[in-house]
C-alpha cells in the first residue's frame, strides 16, 4: 500500500561459534545488508542467497530477502520469505510488519491489519509497525484507531516528526481542528525545515478558517518546497477564499507550468475566469478539463452554467438534465436548481 514502509535490512543476531554454519550465514547475511543499504541491490541479493545456501532458516536473511523483493513489487515472493521466517522465528516482529505491508499492497487489508498487531503485541517498540499500522487504518477509514496507533508510536519516538504531522492529520480528519492545530505547530517547532509539517498545518488552518495564518503557513512551505503542486494548490485556495483571484490565479497557473496535466488546476482557473465574466476563456477552459477528465461533475456543471450566460441555453439545458439525473452530490443539486430557476446558480 503506497506510503507505507518497510524495514531496512536487520542485522544477524550474533553469530553461534559453535557452528560455523550458522557463523558463515550471519556473515552473508550481513554483507548483504551493507550492500543493501549502499543501494547494491544485486550485490545484496546474491549475499542474502548465500546465507540461506548454508543456512536455509537463517530467518533475518528470508526477511531481508523478502524486503527486497516487496522493494521491486514481488510482493507474493515477499510473502513467502516473511511467512517462512516467522514459521522460524515466531517471535520476530519486524518479520510481521513487513507480512502486514507486503499483504495491504496485495489488496489484503484485514491479512495485513492482523500481522501489523501482531507485530506490535510482540514489541510495543516498534514504532515502524505502529506507524504503518496507523496508515493502513487511515486508508480504510478507520481513523480513531489510526490516531491510537500514531499516539503509540510517539510514545516510542517522541521527537520524530513525521509521527506528529500524521497523528496531526487524523486528528483533524476527525473534525478537532484546534487540537490538530497544536499538533502540528509541535511538529514544525521539532522540524522547523520540515515542509510537509509546514504544509499539513496550513491546510488545517485554512479547514478552521484562518485564513490570513494559513497563507502564511503555506508560503513558508512553499520556501521549502517550492515545486509543491499540492501546497501551491492549496494557497491558491485560500486566495480565492480571501476575495483575491488575480493572487489565486497566478499561484494556479505555476501550478499548471510544474504540471500541465493538473486537472483542478486547470478547472479552479475556469471558474475564476467564469466568476469575472470572461466567458469565452472559460468555456475554453473548462472544455479543456472535460477533454481530460470527461465525467467530472464540477466541470460539466460549469461548463453549462458557461453556456447559458453566453446564450446557448439549449445546451446548457441539455446538459443540467443529464447531470441532474446523476448521483454526483452537490453538482447535482445544483443542477436541478438551476433547471428550475432556469438561471445560472451562484459562482
Amino acid at each position: 500500500m503506497d506510503g507505507m514502509q518497510g524495514q531496512m535490512p536487520a542485522g544477524a543476531a550474533p553469530p553461534a561459534t559453535d557452528d560455523g554454519r550458522r557463523s558463515r550465514a550471519v556473515e552473508h547475511n550481513n554483507r548483504g545488508v551493507l550492500l543493501h543499504m549502499q543501494g547494491d541491490v544485486e550485490g545484496a541479493r546474491a549475499a542474502y542467497q548465500a546465507a540461506l545456501e548454508v543456512d536455509p532458516r537463517n530467518a533475518t536473511a528470508l526477511n531481508n530477502l523478502g524486503f527486497l523483493l516487496a522493494q521491486e513489487g514481488r510482493f507474493a515472493e515477499a510473502i513467502r520469505h516473511y511467512e517462512r521466517a516467522i514459521e522460524i522465528d515466531p517471535q520476530k516482529s519486524m518479520a510481521f510488519t513487513n507480512l502486514g505491508n507486503a499483504l495491504a499492497a496485495m489488496g489484503d487489508v484485514d491479512g495485513g491489519l492482523e500481522a501489523l498487531e501482531q507485530a506490535v503485541a510482540l514489541d510495543a517498540k516498534n514504532v515502524l509497525a505502529w506507524d504503518n499500522l496507523g496508515k493502513l487504518h487511515m486508508a480504510t477509514g478507520h481513523l480513531a484507531a489510526a490516531e491510537a496507533a500514531w499516539r503509540a508510536a510517539l510514545e516510542v519516538a517522541p521527537a520524530e516528526t513525521s509521527l506528529y504531522v500524521a497523528l496531526g492529520v487524523v486528528v483533524a480528519a476527525q473534525h478537532r481542528l484546534s487540537e490538530a492545530v497544536d499538533i502540528l505547530q509541535q511538529a514544525v517547532r521539532l522540524d522547523p525545515n520540515s515542509a510537509q509539517a509546514w504544509a499539513q498545518l496550513g491546510v488545517v488552518l485554512f479547514m478552521r478558517q484562518d485564513l490570513g495564518s494559513a497563507g502564511d503557513v503555506l508560503r513558508q512551505a512553499l520556501a521549502l518546497a517550492p515545486e509543491d503542486v499540492a501546497v501551491r494548490h492549496h494557497l491558491a485556495l485560500v486566495w480565492i477564499a480571501r476575495g483575491e483571484p488575480e493572487a489565486a490565479a497566478r499561484e494556479l497557473e505555476r501550478i499548471l507550468v510544474l504540471d500541465p496535466d493538473h486537472v483542478a488546476a486547470r478547472l479552479d482557473l475556469a471558474v475564476l475566469a467564469l466568476a469575472r465574466g470572461q466567458l469565452e476563456d472559460a468555456l475554453h477552459r473548462l472544455e479543456a478539463v472535460l477533454r481530460a477528465d470527461a465525467d467530472n461533475p464540477r466541470a460539466r456543471f460549469y461548463r453549462a452554467v458557461a453556456l447559458d450566460q453566453l446564450g446557448r441555453g439549449r445546451e446548457a439545458e441539455e446538459l443540467l438534465e443529464v447531470l441532474a439525473q446523476e448521483d454526483t452530490g452537490k453538482y447535482t443539486k445544483r443542477a436541478q436548481q438551476m433547471l428550475e430557476n432556469r438561471g445560472p446558480s451562484p459562482l
